[in-house]
C-alpha cells in the first residue's frame, strides 16, 4: 500500500529551481533513503514532505504530495495536524533545554493531553521503542543535554513517535554520531520501519544500502532514478546513478 504519492512536484527559491518534476511512491512501512552529493536538493524534498518549507521566505511549490490519498498542499490541510502525522528529526540532536521526561512530555501537552498517568506512560513507552530506557530510566529529571550524542538523537526519536506519527523524516540523522551510535541507530531504524513509514536523507552510500527498502537518487533538483534499494545497487538503470555509489561520480 503506497503512503505517499509525489506528484510532479517542483519547488523554487526566488527564481531558482531547486526541485524539478519529481515524481514517486513511497510504500507504508518501508524505509526510503534519499541520497545524492551535496547541494542536489536532498533536505529540501525531505521537508516538502511536511511542509517544512513553508517557513522559508520567497518558496513557490508546484505539484502534489499525496498522504493517504489526500494532497497536504490543499488549502484545507491543518499543516499543524499535518506535522503531527509527519514527525522529523534533524542532522544534530536538538532535545528542548528541559529534563529527559519534559522532552517528551511536553510534545504530549502542547497537542492537548493532561492526562498525567497516560504521559508518564507513553514516555516510557516512546523510550523503550527509541531503545533509550534501560539507559535513562534512573536520571529522567536530569537535563537531556547530559546525554551523549547518540542518546540525544534516540531521544529526539522518542519525542517524535511519542505524539504518534505515520512518518518519521529523518535529514541525516547520524552525521554527527560515532560509529557505535550510529549502528545503534541504524539497528532502531530496522525496528521502527515495523510501525511507520521513514524517509532518510544520507551521505553514506553503505547506510543507504544497510537500512533501506528503496533509494531514490537524486542530482541538481533531478531524481534520476527510483527503485528497490537491491536494484539501485546491483542493477542502476542510469549510468549516473551507478557512477554515484561506485564512487566514480564527478
Amino acid at each position: 500500500m503506497v503512503k505517499i504519492e509525489v506528484k510532479d512536484l517542483k519547488l523554487w527559491f526566488g527564481n531558482k529551481k531547486i526541485l524539478k518534476e519529481i515524481s514517486m511512491s513511497i510504500p507504508e512501512k518501508s524505509v526510503l533513503a534519499i541520497i545524492g552529493p551535496s547541494g542536489c536538493g536532498k533536505s529540501t524534498f525531505l521537508r516538502s514532505l511536511n511542509r517544512m518549507n513553508d517557513f522559508i521566505k520567497g518558496v513557490k511549490i508546484e505539484g502534489k504530495v499525496y498522504l493517504d490519498g489526500k494532497n497536504i498542499y490543499s488549502p484545507d490541510v491543518n499543516v499543524f495536524e499535518l506535522r503531527k502525522k509527519v514527525g522529523m528529526v534533524f542532522q544534530k540532536p536538538n532535545p528542548f533545554p528541559k529534563t529527559i521526561y519534559e522532552n517528551i512530555a511536553y510534545g504530549l501537552k502542547i497537542h492537548g493531553i493532561k492526562d498525567k498517568k497516560m504521559i508518564q506512560e507513553t514516555v516510557e513507552k516512546s523510550l523503550r521503542d527509541a531503545n533509550l530506557w534501560n539507559e535513562v530510566k534512573d536520571k529522567l529529571f536530569d537535563n537531556a543535554f547530559s546525554l551523549s550524542g547518540g542518546q540525544q538523537q534516540r531521544l529526539c526519536i522518542a519525542r517524535a513517535i511519542a505524539i504518534k506519527p505515520e512518518v518519521i523524516l529523518m535529514d541525516e540523522p547520524t552525521s554527527a554520531l560515532d560509529p557505535i551510535a550510529t549502528k545503534r541507530f541504524e539497528n532502531l531504524v530496522e525496528e521502527l520501519k515495523k510501525d511507520y513509514t521513514i524517509v532518510i536523507v544520507t551521505h553514506n552510500i553503505q547506510q543507504a544500502a544497510r537500512v533501506s527498502q528503496y533509494t531514490a537518487f537524486l542530482y541538481v533538483g533531478e531524481l534520476i532514478e527510483f527503485n528497490r534499494t537491491e536494484k539501485i545497487f546491483t542493477a542502476p538503470e542510469d549510468k549516473r546513478t551507478e557512477d554515484y555509489i561506485t564512487g566514480k561520480f564527478s
